[in-house]
């Protein structure tokens, strides 16, 4: 995927997004910078779900649960509870 002549967008361009669920009850929805600036002239997943890792571990143990989906598709990509990663089952 280019760039787009007005630049990327975060809802719009983003490959993955981020769901915490707070202990107090809320609940935030994050989207990944998939691009380095906003005119980059390509997205890259790894930068982008980098960065939400690293929120994943700001938040810590004020979350829940957070969980990483890719946009396109849905899937769930990674789980995390209170900041420590889940493994998936596989016979689910």
């Amino acid at each position: 995927m280019t760039a787009p002549k007005e630049g990327w967008k975060l809802k719009r361009d983003s490959l993955s997004k981020l769901l915490i669920y707070f202990k107090d009850g809320n609940v935030r929805t994050l989207w990944s910078l998939d691009w380095k600036h906003k005119y980059s002239k390509f997205i890259d997943r790894n930068i982008g779900l980098a960065r939400l890792r690293k929120k994943v571990t700001e938040y810590g143990a004020k979350a829940d649960a957070a969980i990483i989906y890719d946009k396109q598709t849905g899937n769930e990509i990674e789980k995390y509870f209170e900041g420590t990663p889940v493994k998936k089952d596989v016979n689910s």
